[in-house]
């Protein structure tokens, strides 16, 4: 049950960073939108891809972890 788990974080922060990575510039419009113009105007396009660059990361640290839990059995 934990590897479903663990496989399932794994897609999760796969596909949210390559949206994020996809798509900076509406994320950034819609937090400006959401956050107000001060608040939001700290969410460039280049922070949404630097944080989209994260869960990639992420997501891969976790896919390998998951395969090393398969492979050791």
């Amino acid at each position: 049950m934990g590897a479903l788990w663990i496989g399932l974080a794994a897609v999760v922060c796969l596909t949210w960073g390559s949206v994020l990575l996809t798509f900076p510039e509406p994320i950034a419009r819609f937090s400006r939108k959401v956050q107000g113009e001060f608040w939001g105007g700290q969410f460039t396009p280049e922070l949404s891809r630097f944080i989209g660059c994260g869960f990639v990361l992420g997501g891969v640290v976790v896919a390998v972890t998951l395969l090393v839990h398969i492979l050791r059995g």
